[in-house]
C-alpha cells in the first residue's frame, strides 16, 4: 500500500510529541513493507529526499516566518501569519501536485498549521480516501493552548475564538475517518460541531521510544529523583514546578532532586531561576537515545501542565520505563493516569496540591517502587506494531471502500 502523511513538520526540525508520533508511524509502515510519502516544509529550501520505499517532499512556505519560530514575533505579525497560512494557495497547489504525481492509495493527514488548511478540501475534491489525526485544539485555538483554569475567560469564548472556529471548521470538513488518541479530544471537537460525518476513532498513541532490557534497580541511597522532560515553556508549567519545588526542599530539607530535560524560549529565565538551588539541576535538550538512561535514573516523572493535554509523549516513555508519573489533572492526561497505580495527579496550577503529592512521593518511597510495576502494566498493548496493525486496517477499508473517483 502506499500511503501520503501530510504533517507541517517533521524530523530533524520536530519539536513535539506528535513529531514523533508521525516519525514512529513512518518507521512501522516501512518496517511492514509499505511505501510511505511524506510532506512537509522546512526552514529553508524545496528538497525531494527518496531512500527505498520512503519520499520526502519539503518545502519552505511563503509567510513571514517558519511555523516554529512564532514566538520571536508579535502579536501583529502572528496574526498577519495565520491569516496567510489558513488559506495558503501556493503550498495547496504544491500538495495537489504531489498528490497527483504520486497517486497514494490513502492520505493521512496530522498537524497542517504552517502548510495550508485549504488542504483537505482539497483532497476531497481529488477524491483520494482522507484520514486525519488531531492531536491538540489549533483548530480552535490557533496556538494550540487553552488553560485550564482560564477555560471559560472571554480570551477562549469570546467572537475572535468562535469566528477562527468556524472558519477551521469549514476548511476542516469532515474526512473519512477522525482518529485521537484520547477521547477528550474527541469530544472536544464534536462538542463544537467538526467533522459531523466523519467516523471517530480512538487510537492511543505508540510507543515512541524503544527500551531493551530490564529496568535498572536503583541504589538504596542517593537522593529522590523528580524528572521534568518536555518544552522549557511557560505554559507547560515548568516554572510553577520549579517554584513548588523550591518551596518543599526550603521547609522539609528532603533528600531530593528535580532533573529538567529538554529545550525552550524560557530557558534564560529558568536557568536564572534555579540559581543557588544546586538540588536542581538543568540538563538542557538529550538525544532521544539517551532518555532510557535518563529514566532508569529517575524516580518519578512530573508533567505539570497549565494547558489542555491531548496524550503527551512523555507520560507513555515513563510508563514503558517503569517510572510513575505527577501530573495536573487535566483531561487527556487524566485518561492515562490510574491513580494510586502508575501515578498521581494534582489540582492544574494548585500549588499545595502539586506539594503535596510530591511529598507524597518522598515519604513513600516503597510504595513508589510497588507503582513501577503497575506503571509497565498500563502500557501493555500500545506498541508500535499493534498501532500499525491497527491503523493499516483502518487505510485497508478505505482503500477497499473504492471512494477513489
Amino acid at each position: 500500500m502506499k500511503v501520503c502523511i501530510i504533517e507541517n513538520i517533521y524530523p530533524p526540525y520536530d519539536r513535539g510529541g506528535a513529531e514523533q508520533v508521525v516519525a514512529k508511524t513512518v518507521e512501522g509502515l516501512l518496517h511492514q513493507g509499505h511505501d510511505v510519502i511524506i510532506i512537509t516544509t522546512m526552514p529553508q529550501g524545496n528538497v525531494v529526499e527518496t531512500d527505498a520505499h520512503l519520499t520526502i517532499y519539503r518545502r519552505r512556505p511563503w509567510n513571514l516566518f517558519f511555523y516554529t519560530d512564532a514566538q520571536h514575533h508579535s502579536v501583529f505579525v502572528r496574526f498577519l501569519w495565520h491569516a496567510i497560512d489558513m488559506v495558503h494557495i501556493p503550498m495547496m497547489w504544491w500538495v495537489r501536485g504531489v498528490l497527483k504525481k504520486e497517486q497514494p492509495d490513502v492520505v493521512h493527514t496530522h498537524n497542517l498549521m504552517g502548510l495550508s488548511f485549504l488542504i483537505p478540501r482539497m483532497i476531497r475534491r481529488l477524491g483520494f480516501p482522507h484520514i486525519h489525526t488531531v492531536h491538540d485544539v489549533q483548530l480552535v485555538e490557533p496556538s494550540a493552548m487553552i488553560l485550564k483554569t482560564q477555560e471559560k475567560s472571554w480570551r477562549y469564548t469570546g467572537w475572535p475564538t468562535n469566528m477562527y472556529s468556524w472558519l477551521m471548521n469549514i476548511l476542516m470538513g469532515s474526512p473519512d475517518i477522525v482518529i485521537s488518541p484520547s477521547q477528550f479530544l474527541l469530544d472536544f471537537y464534536q462538542s463544537r460541531g467538526f467533522f459531523s460525518t466523519s467516523e471517530f476513532v480512538v487510537l492511543r498513541n505508540p510507543m515512541t521510544m524503544d527500551v531493551s532490557g530490564e529496568k535498572k534497580k536503583k541504589p538504596e541511597r542517593r537522593p529522590f529523583r523528580f524528572l521534568y522532560l518536555g518544552q522549557i515553556e511557560r505554559h507547560k508549567g515548568i516554572v510553577f514546578l520549579i517554584e513548588v519545588f523550591q518551596q518543599l526542599i526550603r521547609e522539609k530539607n528532603e533528600n531530593c532532586e528535580l532533573h529538567i530535560v529538554g529545550s525552550g524560549s524560557i530557558m534564560p529565565e529558568v536557568e536564572s531561576l534555579v540559581r543557588g538551588t544546586p538540588q536542581i539541576r538543568i540538563h538542557g535538550r538529550m538525544d532521544r537515545s539517551q532518555i532510557p538512561e535518563l529514566f532508569s535514573q529517575t524516580d518519578v516523572t512530573v508533567v505539570p501542565s497549565l494547558c489542555y493535554e491531548n496524550s503527551p509523549t512523555v507520560i507513555f516513555e515513563s510508563l514503558t520505563c517503569g517510572v510513575p508519573v505527577v501530573a495536573s489533572r487535566i483531561e487527556g492526561i487524566a485518561e492515562l493516569i490510574q491513580e494510586g497505580e502508575n501515578g498521581l495527579t494534582f489540582e492544574t496550577e494548585d500549588s499545595a496540591s502539586l506539594r503535596e503529592k510530591l511529598l507524597w512521593c518522598l515519604e513513600h518511597r516503597e510504595q513508589i517502587q510497588h507503582m513501577s510495576t503497575k506503571a509497565v502494566q498500563s502500557v501493555v498493548g500500545l506498541s508500535l506494531r499493534e498501532y500499525i496493525e491497527r491503523l493499516v486496517v483502518l487505510y485497508g477499508r478505505k482503500k477497499s471502500a473504492g471512494l477513489r473517483s
